[in-house]
């Protein structure tokens, strides 16, 4: 049928009218017959200079079942497809475009129409091939339109994702998405005409919310039927906002075909914050995280496996850079509570701090200097730092210490930035997706996790229901204090020794992609002692058998503060900034500033200066050739 032409502020209303979150109906095609394997070339960030590559699974037949339906290799083949589309960083301009073409050149599919990949990535420039196959199913012959939205090598692209704006759509990445939904049509015109056609799109980080958004105009403008739109979006962050934040179904629409898979500490998804009332379209499955899944080092052997396969390095998880991304969005969600405050306050110094963002320390140090002013940021309690100067002081002081090898080390070798944004990698979801056929192995529902805090002079051991001792214990140093992490989807007993009196104990519950918490704080007693802290599965408002007993008698020890809610954390029950052994951050983070600018300021102009006195001098320089024998130069 013709494509209609739609305006921009229509197809907004249209998109925002209806949410659903569908089915996990676990049905995909099986069977050797017509498969092929696709190898995917991408970079990642971690691995500059260095291309990637994966096999990924690829039918024909998974365009004969339902899109509603989730097919788990149909997800492993288009995580291949989002990642191909990824510009080629070493490649010219005119052929970023490469990986993905052979990507799906090798299934087949050809007609492939190439838009903005030759140009240099702009905040308003959305790279997308698209390439066509004809197939048959029961009903006959259709056109199978692919859809690859690039999602990385994108550059100033990034700056589209600041832009939140205030209003029921994500206007970065809607306006994106519109351009591809444009593009789309018209190739669906050009290639397919008044004939039958199915389309499969796949997207990761931006590409991924803006695949969710085409994907959801395209149904709404009901331009194609939902069984014959196959989405699946990776590392997805939120696109949509509705006013009450809750995603319900109004009966007009269903995006029960879409499908996003995401990262349990993945900085990416959780941003623009729900707490602003963002999500996403489809149905969310998350991927197992240390913090949150109790079996967590049984799933990840064949992920580290995998992981070695694609970049010969270990793969790794690092509980306290999760920690600190967490501190950093609590710290932003306290200073701008809603998405118009964010647009006011806080858009235009994340566009300043990527644009500066060749200097992570002074990104970060920037960031964290906006975060300490006003609304009384440095007297509440803000999870585990009272102050974003603490907060980094911590960060960077722990990291320091174990990059000297004065204690043992979380991080591995990658820069300061990846350690951040590792959960965000594609050779991570890459190794994760790869590593099981059946989803229900992969896939995870639980996403509440607890943080115990005690001064390192506790002795502790983190034992299961039954009285074992857990082998392989969350842990990770801040100063003083040891952060233990544990799922909250069984239950656990910490036993506690050699406390002094007057010693706290502090127990955190979190939910994965949320800034809200509740906490307990307990303080020992009687000169310290031995107590067994018992963390049931249920959170607090349904514990009636959790907390801090005394060893041997049992007797149960009262919370110090409990605080069911956030709205409730009064700023005396914070956790103190002796407590992290950082008393005097104001004055490392002078020091930190002073070698800092040392570093990147004179040193280089002592350099300049010293070099230019020997140039004068006739001394040798970069610039300058030995004068021998009367003035004669010589190579």
């Amino acid at each position: 049928m013709k494509r209609r032409s739609w305006p921009v502020r229509a197809m907004a209303v249209l998109l925002a009218a209806g949410l659903l979150l569908g089915a996990f109906p676990g049905a995909w095609a099986s069977g050797e017959e017509g498969l092929v394997w696709l190898t995917g070339k991408f970079d990642s960030p971690a691995y500059p200079g260095r291309e990637l590559s994966y096999r990924f699974p690829y039918r024909d037949d998974y365009f004969t079942i339902p899109a509603t339906d989730y097919q788990h290799p149909l997800a492993q083949c288009t995580l291949g497809l989002a990642v191909s589309a990824f510009r080629a960083a070493d490649l010219e301009l005119d052929r970023k475009d490469d990986y993905i073409r052979a990507y799906l050149g090798s299934a087949g599919f050809g007609n492939m129409v190439s838009h903005q990949f030759d140009e240099e990535p702009g905040a308003n420039t959305i790279a997308t091939l698209l390439a066509s196959k004809p197939l048959r199913d029961q009903e006959g012959e259709f056109l199978l339109v692919a859809v690859a939205v690039s999602g990385g090598g994108y550059e100033d692209e990034w700056l589209s994702n600041f832009s939140f704006g205030d209003e029921s759509v994500h206007n970065g990445f809607f306006s994106a998405a519109f351009t591809v939904f444009q593009r789309v049509f018209d190739y669906v015109d050009a290639y397919a005409g008044d004939g039958r056609f199915k389309l499969w799109m796949g997207g990761y980080s931006r590409a991924a919310a803006v695949s969710n958004m085409t994907a959801a105009l395209a149904l709404t403008a009901e331009q194609v039927d939902r069984e014959d739109l196959y989405v699946y979006t990776f590392a997805t962050p939120n696109n949509i906002r509705a006013e009450s934040g809750d995603f319900e179904l109004d009966g007009s629409y269903d995006y029960s075909n879409i499908y996003n898979i995401v990262g349990m500490f993945d900085p990416v998804p959780s941003i623009p914050f729900p707490e602003w009332g963002y999500g996403k379209l489809g149905t969310t499955f998350h991927l197992p995280a240390q913090e949150t899944t109790s079996n967590y080092m049984v799933r990840r052997q064949p992920v580290a496996e995998i992981y070695r396969e694609i970049t010969g390095a270990a793969y790794t998880n690092n509980p306290e850079a999760n920690w600190f991304v967490q501190k950093l969005y609590q710290l932003m969600y306290d200073m701008v509570r809603t998405a118009g405050s964010y647009e006011e306050e806080l858009q235009g110094v994340l566009n300043e701090a990527w644009i500066n963002r060749s200097s992570v320390l002074r990104l970060l140090w920037a960031l964290c200097g906006v975060l300490s002013e006003g609304h009384e940021i440095n007297d509440m309690l803000l999870g585990e730092a009272p102050s974003a100067d603490t907060l980094l002081s911590v960060f960077l002081y722990d990291l320091a210490m174990e990059k000297l090898g004065l204690r043992p080390s979380n991080w591995n070798d990658l820069s300061l930035m990846m350690q951040i944004f590792y959960e965000h990698c594609p050779e991570v979801y890459v190794a994760w997706m790869m590593s099981q056929d059946d989803p229900s192995d992969l896939f995870v529902v639980e996403t509440n996790y607890r943080r115990i805090f005690l001064d390192k002079s506790v002795e502790y051991e983190l034992r299961d229901e039954d009285g074992q001792p857990v082998e392989t214990v969350c842990a990770a140093e801040l100063g003083r204090t040891v952060m233990l992490t544990v799922p909250a989807s069984r239950t656990y007993v910490v036993a506690l020794s050699g406390g002094k009196d007057g010693e706290r104990i502090k127990v955190v519950e979190y939910s994965a992609n949320s800034l809200h918490y509740a906490y307990q704080l307990y303080t020992m007693e009687d000169g310290g002692g031995e107590y067994e802290l018992t963390l049931p599965m249920e959170f607090w408002h349904t514990w009636d058998d959790g907390g801090l007993v005394r060893v041997p008698d049992t007797d149960r020890v009262a919370p110090t503060v409990q605080a069911l809610e956030r709205s409730q954390v009064h700023p005396s029950a914070v956790f103190e900034l002796e407590d992290s052994g950082f008393a005097a951050s104001h004055a490392l983070n002078i020091l930190l500033a002073a070698i800092i600018v040392l570093l990147v300021l004179v040193i280089p102009l002592l350099a300049g200066v010293l070099l230019t006195l020997l140039k004068r001098r006739g001394g040798v320089g970069p610039d300058t050739k030995t004068k021998e024998n009367g003035g004669a130069s010589h190579e």
